[in-house]
C-alpha cells in the first residue's frame, strides 16, 4: 500500500501571494509517489502563472485552466482527472508537514480505511494553534467536517457516486455528510499536519459586512442535505443535530448586526429548517452537554442554549438580541 498513488488536488483561484508554498510543501513530500493536479479556476492574478512555472519544474505536477467556477466545481473537475488509488484536497492557501502523506498512508494500512482523517493547525498570519484529534471519540469526523486534512479512497468516492454540491460557500459539509452517511471504514490519526491559513484582515473585513446572503446560502445547503442524506436510525439523530447546529452558529454568527427586519426574515426560514430537519430536535439526545466533546466548546453550549430556549418558545428573544449589536 505504500506504493499507491495519490492524486493532491489543489484548486486555486486568485492566490498568488501563496501558491509557492503550498505547492513547494507538496513538492518536498517525503511521501514521493503522487500526482498534484492544479485546478487553476479562472484566476485573474499571477496564479495561473505560477502553477504553469511550477508544473514546468515538476513532472508529477499538471495544471488544469478553466473559467470561474467555485472551489465545488474546482474540486470535482480535480476529481476527474484524478488517476490515485487516494485522493486529498489541499486549499492553494494552506500548506502541509513534510510527512503528511507518509503519515496518512501509514494509517490507511491498518484498516484499509476508505478516509483518514487528521488534526489540524490553524496559522493566523504565523501565530500557530493546533485542533489535535481525539481518537477514541467516533464522532470527531462528524464535528470537524473540512473536505482537508483528510485522504479518501478514489474507488468509495466513486463507488458512492460522492462529489460537491454547486454551491459556492459551505460545500464541504455537504460532501462530508453525505461520505459518512455511506458508511466509510474511518482512521483516525492522533497527528496534525496540515496548516490552515487564515489572514486576519479578511477576518476581520468580513465581520463588518453584511452577511445575511452567506446565513441564506447555508439556509440552501441545508436544505439539500435535509432532502438526499438519510442515515440509519442509530445516525440519522447524530446528523440532525449536526445540521442544526451549523444553522444556528451560522445565525449567531453571521446574522450579528443585521438588523431587526432582516433577523426576522432569517428566523422564518430558520424554523421552518428546524422543523423540516426533526419536529422534535429539542429532544435529541446529543443536545446533551455530554457528548461531542470534540466539537467546539463554544458552538456546542450556543446550540444547547438556543434549543432550550427553543422549548420555551424564546430562542427568537436572543437572535432578535444579536442582530442589534
Amino acid at each position: 500500500m505504500m506504493n499507491d498513488l495519490i492524486s493532491v488536488i489543489v484548486p486555486v483561484y486568485n492566490v498568488q501571494s501563496y501558491l509557492k508554498r503550498c505547492l513547494q510543501s507538496i513538492q518536498k513530500q517525503t511521501y514521493q509517489l503522487l500526482e498534484i493536479i492544479i485546478i487553476d479556476d479562472g484566476s485573474t492574478d499571477e496564479s495561473g502563472k505560477i502553477a504553469d512555472e511550477f508544473s514546468q519544474k515538476e513532472s508529477r505536477a499538471f495544471v488544469v485552466h478553466k473559467e470561474n467556477g467555485g472551489l465545488s466545481d474546482a474540486r470535482n473537475v480535480g476529481i476527474d482527472y484524478a488517476n490515485g488509488k487516494y485522493i486529498t484536497f489541499i486549499d492553494s492557501d494552506d500548506y502541509l508537514k513534510r510527512n503528511f502523506l507518509e503519515t496518512y498512508m501509514h494509517a490507511a494500512q491498518k484498516k484499509d480505511a476508505d478516509i483518514i482523517v487528521g488534526g489540524y493547525i490553524r496559522d493566523v498570519n504565523g501565530k500557530l494553534s493546533e485542533t489535535p484529534i481525539d481518537v477514541n471519540d467516533d464522532t470527531f469526523v462528524w464535528m470537524n467536517v473540512s473536505a482537508c486534512t483528510k485522504v479518501y479512497k478514489r474507488k468509495f468516492l466513486e463507488d458512492n457516486h460522492l462529489s460537491f454540491y454547486g454551491v459556492r460557500r459551505y460545500e464541504d459539509e455537504g460532501f462530508m455528510y453525505r461520505c459518512l452517511a455511506c458508511h466509510p471504514v474511518v482512521e483516525l490519526m492522533a497527528y496534525s499536519g496540515y496548516y490552515y491559513y487564515m489572514n486576519s484582515e479578511s477576518i476581520t473585513r468580513s465581520s463588518k459586512s453584511d452577511r445575511t446572503g452567506i446565513v441564506k446560502e447555508y439556509f440552501q445547503t441545508v436544505n439539500k442535505l435535509a432532502d438526499t442524506v438519510k442515515c440509519d436510525r442509530e445516525t440519522q439523530p447524530l446528523l440532525n443535530y449536526c445540521l442544526v447546529s451549523g444553522l444556528t452558529a451560522n445565525m449567531l454568527y453571521n446574522g450579528q448586526g443585521c438588523g431587526g427586519k432582516k433577523m426576522k426574515e432569517l428566523y422564518i426560514q430558520y424554523n421552518k429548517l428546524l422543523n423540516k430537519i426533526d419536529r422534535d430536535i429539542c429532544k435529541n439526545k446529543y443536545i446533551a452537554l455530554k457528548y461531542l466533546k470534540s466539537e467546539p466548546a463554544k458552538k456546542r453550549y450556543t446550540t444547547w442554549l438556543i434549543l432550550r430556549l427553543r422549548k420555551i418558545g424564546l430562542d427568537r428573544l436572543l437572535f432578535f438580541l444579536v442582530s442589534r449589536i
